[in-house]
């Protein structure tokens, strides 16, 4: 999938929001990348609390996303979807602090596949289906001009279509918006976010998220085995 990862950003992505090109590599499990690396990690379980996926960054204050391959499949969703969700999000937003105000005052989160979140709106590149992503014209930039967002799927800025959501922050602090189809699946959020979730993050420090089961059992196993 790595290819088409890298096809993404380079073709698709960087243009659109004037990045620089990425060289995506792979490095094997017992390998250490560069000290400068942005790492995309792709774990079996998920190791928070009702998230799939999440972008964070490390010790060294470099971008990392995680990506939980047994989870993601469990919940009959797209890995390569999966994936290019939070590597486009890092990418626009890599310390994941950055937000757009609107006209009534309200403030986006700048998370860019939130809003088209669903494997309907994503496109094919190569045989691999990637993340459909939104532009700066979604966010009511001044003189922005061309698509809302790549696949053309919206019609006005700030829309949230059906299955997406976004975060916003007004006089109640960061409350979510989801589209139609999320308000009746399990991506649904409407106020309070899963504890370890990426758009928790905003509103929540840390030291707050909350480990998901299984991550907890190893830490206990993994500390009942450093006590022997």
């Amino acid at each position: 999938m790595i290819p088409a990862f890298q096809t993404q950003w380079n073709r698709d992505l960087a243009p659109a929001w004037e990045l620089e090109l990425a060289q995506l590599t792979w490095t094997a499990k017992h390998q250490q990348p560069p000290a400068t690396s942005w790492w995309v990690v792709f774990l079996d379980d998920s190791d928070q609390a009702n998230a799939l996926a999440y972008h964070d960054v490390t010790d060294a204050g470099l971008p990392i996303s995680k990506v939980f391959a047994k989870t993601i499949l469990a919940d009959k969703a797209s890995l390569s979807v999966g994936a290019t969700h939070e590597i486009c999000e890092m990418a626009v937003d890599p310390t994941i602090n950055l937000a757009a105000q609107d006209s009534g005052g309200t403030f986006w989160a700048y998370e860019v596949s939130d809003p088209v979140e669903d494997d309907a709106y994503g496109y094919d590149i190569d045989g691999v289906l990637v993340t459909d992503f939104v532009t700066p014209a979604w966010f009511g930039f001044k003189n922005a001009t061309g698509p809302l967002d790549f696949q053309r799927h919206a019609t006005a800025p700030f829309q949230v279509l059906s299955g997406g959501y976004a975060q916003q922050f007004g006089p109640k602090g960061w409350t979510q918006v989801n589209g139609d189809k999320a308000r009746t699946s399990s991506k649904a959020r409407v106020l309070h976010p899963p504890a370890g979730s990426r758009r928790e993050r905003r509103a929540k420090a840390r030291l707050e998220w909350r480990t998901s089961d299984k991550q907890a059992a190893r830490n206990a196993a993994r500390l009942k085995q450093s006590t022997r």
